[in-house]
């Protein structure tokens, strides 16, 4: 297979050209933007002939199928007080699908049903959340891989312990082979006690265990099912290779791993135990955003995805080429992802969306190749209208020390693009990354009048090694200088009103939203922190297992709770409210389990002994996020509220 390497390319959006006066934008209620899609995550069978998708249906989210040839719908959900999260179809008959709790977190919740509703069969039950499950004795069963065949089984890790997770055993499950209709169990590789992470072959073969101990990531091979592991590769988290799967050789790994600064597609030769040849690479972003795509029927990689500007595929076979710039064709500006196909590869189903939209899925068959036919199934959101939406467009800007940081700015529909309110909204994680595309929280603020501007800060993923460690332990620091430095670029090129700019984030962006508010008081006039850290040793002191792991990583990434006592102090929110000047609104949910609600009640504490204007909305059934719609619009219309008093 040929190297491909993609040219640095000079985009017209990097600069801001295309700012332009429009006409007023109409206020839209809050629901436009904040209800549910009528469906999401959609899956063609392999025959093709049926879809299963995930619906919202009487508060939560339920599998439903739809027939093709009648667009006939099918319910497939148990009663469960927990909502379908994940599913797969296993035969043309037959899915998989799991159950998540509140927190969207996996809670052990495994069924299996017939695409007509029938032969419904708990494979596991779902257990509570972390802090309602006590100390009773959990198991945890996650869908590894569907096995081919039409016997209704399947692969699944297995992890089983005490309660709250407090075991580290309970983070290293086993691969079982559990029957979908009797739901009888086969242990087919057992965990040797330390392998996060099972990685198995084109047949079904488990060959790839991966291990880590504190900062050292280790890839374990073994030839076939009977031969013990033997070490591979091992080498330290920061720059680790990561395995994503295989073609048709069962000899040679795909994985991602360091072309100079940028991560790339490379083979990796099992029986050499070394880096193989280098398959695609980007000089601006990482790649792969996930595994390679391989055919079922060959077994051929076909392409890789990555996040560019926009998602991007790189296809590697022509027919796929042509499969996707005949859609690009057909629906031009929008980004077409092909989501899967039926197991002959003759019907295609995609996703086309925009920033403007949560889009539509189609189908594409090609069972004729001289023919091939396009048809639209059905919109996900049509109560949203893209003409009413607002462009978002990429951006980059120089930081203080030099650093090239990316970003997204969405100006309002109906704007001249000129001297406007500004609404800072970073992103949680911090290794995580702002994506071009829909974001309902961002159309609304844009709705509203306001700029959006969402920076990529140092600690972001997608662009390299370089970026993403030069965001280590700058929590409060230079992660916020970034920020900081995007507004002060915006102001200086007139596209910003500097006496009108607020924060708003959500998990860690909670904690830039507040830390812009304490280190930056000048700057905002208001924030909105939304399940937000500001404890950071309570944050270090809670983190989930397995912990040995997690504290020396935390201990790289943000601080030693031993050794940083006084940088944990000092980049704390608590410890620094008396700089801030602006009023805040904080919402949290009482089972949240990654930032517990104390985290806002420690800050309302401080700010009313600094008497700060603030209010602190705390929901009784609500995790990390709100998920009830109810409770959804009454928090951005909170927002809205609170924006409109504070930013006018």
């Amino acid at each position: 297979m040929k190297t491909i390497i993609i040219p640095i390319m000079r985009a017209a959006a990097l600069g801001l050209a295309w700012l332009a006066p429009l006409g007023q934008a109409e206020k839209l209620p809050v629901e436009t933007f904040f209800k549910n899609p009528e469906f999401s995550r959609m899956r063609l069978s392999p025959d093709g002939k049926w879809l299963a998708a995930i619906a919202p249906r009487e508060g939560k989210n339920n599998l439903l199928t739809i027939r093709l040839s009648d667009r006939k719908l099918f319910g497939c959900t148990a009663e469960d007080e927990n909502e379908v999260y994940s599913f797969n179809w296993i035969s043309n008959e037959r899915i998989i699908f799991q159950m998540k709790d509140r927190n969207n977190f996996p809670n052990g919740g495994l069924y299996a049903v017939d695409r007509d509703g029938s032969r419904h069969k708990v494979l596991n039950p779902s257990f509570k959340t972390y802090r309602e499950f006590g100390s009773r004795v959990f198991k945890a069963v996650e869908l590894f891989d569907p096995l081919t065949d039409e016997g209704g089984d399947i692969l699944v890790s297995v992890r089983k312990g005490g309660g709250r997770f407090r075991e580290e055993r309970s983070f290293y499950g086993n691969i079982v082979r559990l029957n979908t209709l009797t739901a009888k169990e086969k242990r087919v590789v057992f965990n040797r006690g330390d392998i996060l992470q099972f990685v198995a072959d084109r047949e079904k073969v488990i060959r790839i265990g991966v291990a880590q101990h504190g900062l050292i990531r280790t890839i374990l091979h073994r030839r076939n099912p009977e031969s013990d592991w033997e070490e591979v590769y091992s080498g330290d988290f920061r720059t680790a290779i990561v395995p994503l799967g295989f073609g048709k050789n069962p000899d040679i790994l795909y994985v991602a791993a360091p072309n100079g600064d940028k991560k790339a597609l490379f083979q990796f030769d099992l029986k050499a135990k070394k880096l193989g040849r280098m398959i695609f690479t980007h000089p601006t972003y990482d790649v792969p955003a996930g595994p390679p795509i391989v055919s079922e029927k060959t077994g051929k990689v076909l392409g890789v995805r990555y996040e560019a500007e926009r998602p991007q595929v790189y296809w590697f076979d022509k027919d796929y080429q042509q499969y996707q710039a005949m859609i690009d064709n057909a629906l031009p500006g929008m980004a077409n992802d092909i989501k899967n196909w039926s197991r002959k590869e003759d019907r295609i189903l995609f996703h086309s969306h925009s920033e403007k939209t949560v889009g539509a899925y189609y189908l594409l068959d090609i069972r004729n190749k001289k023919k091939p036919g396009l048809e639209k199934l059905l919109d996900l959101a049509e109560w949203v209208d893209p003409a009413k939406m607002s462009p978002m467009k990429p951006i980059q800007y120089t930081a203080r020390d030099g650093l090239v940081i990316h970003g997204f700015l969405t100006i309002p529909n109906g704007s001249d693009g000129r001297n406007l309110p500004l609404i800072v909204h970073p992103h949680g994680g911090p290794s995580a990354r702002d994506y071009w595309g829909w974001n309902k929280e961002v159309q609304f603020l844009a709705n509203r009048g306001y700029a959006v501007f969402q920076p990529n800060f140092r600690g972001s993923t997608g662009y390299g090694t370089r970026l993403r460690t030069a965001g280590y332990r700058e929590w409060g620091g230079k992660m916020q200088d970034d920020i900081t430095d995007g507004v002060k670029h915006l102001i200086a090129e007139g596209i910003v009103d500097a006496g009108r700019v607020g924060i708003y984030g959500a998990s860690y962006g909670g904690y830039a939203t507040m830390a812009g508010l304490c280190f930056t008081p000048e700057l905002y006039r208001c924030g909105i922190n939304y399940v937000g850290v500001t404890d950071i040793d309570l944050i270090l002191k809670e983190y989930p297992l397995p912990k040995k792991i997690n504290d020396a990583i935390d201990a790289v990434m943000i601080a030693d709770r031993k050794k940083d006592r006084d940088w944990i102090k000092s980049r704390s929110i608590q410890n620094n409210i008396d700089k801030v000047r602006a009023p805040v609104l904080m919402a949290y949910g009482m089972k949240d389990w990654r930032v517990p609600p104390k985290h806002g009640r420690i800050l309302k504490r401080a700010l009313d002994r600094n008497n700060i204007p603030n209010k602190l909305i705390i929901k009784a059934n609500e995790g990390h996020g709100y998920r009830n719609e109810d409770n959804i619009f009454e928090f951005y219309r909170e927002v809205d509220a609170f924006l409109e008093q504070h930013m006018k």
